[in-house]
């Protein structure tokens, strides 16, 4: 037997329905829900494609609106309905997040990274124009041979059958 809650024969037409408003949680819910709608679309639409995408941009992300948008075309809750399109926010605004906190960790990394760079320039040029002075010679013997090396691996065979 289904509960009362998921008997859609209980509910009235959507249009006869008083729309759910809630100060408290309305106003908290509806504003990240209305910033984020133009991204969660594609998102709604793919969990419910029975919907038209006009009804969706119909609601203008209110969350009573959509939720009653869901309940009055599906047979789930209210509660069901409002704790999924919140997760979708929840979701959005964790995404939003995921840059600033690679910035943070990597911020650091890349200060780093030039220093440790610095550093190399500084007391390896020196080191190796000495040696290249030292023994030209050889220098460019190593500088060919990378080359040839470098050319067989990277430009392949040039025959053709």
């Amino acid at each position: 037997m289904s509960s009362p809650a998921n008997d859609p024969s209980n509910d009235p037409s959507p249009a006869a329905q008083p729309r759910e408003t809630h100060p408290a949680t309305e106003g908290a819910a509806a504003d990240p829900l209305r910033e984020h709608f133009q991204a969660l679309l594609p998102l709604l639409q793919q969990e419910w494609p029975e919907i038209a995408r006009e009804h969706w941009e119909a609601t203008r992300g209110s969350l009573a609106e959509l939720v009653q948008l869901i309940t009055s075309q599906t047979s789930q809750t209210r509660t069901v309905i409002r704790a999924q399109l919140l997760e979708l926010v929840n979701h959005m605004e964790r995404m939003r997040e995921t840059p600033k906190e690679w910035d943070k960790v990597l911020r650091p990394l890349e200060e780093r990274l030039d220093t440790l760079l610095n550093e190399l320039r500084r007391d390896l040029r020196p080191r190796l124009k000495r040696s290249i002075q030292q023994q030209p010679l050889l220098s460019l013997s190593v500088a060919v041979l990378a080359g040839l090396v470098a050319g067989l691996l990277l430009g392949g065979s040039r025959r053709q059958p």
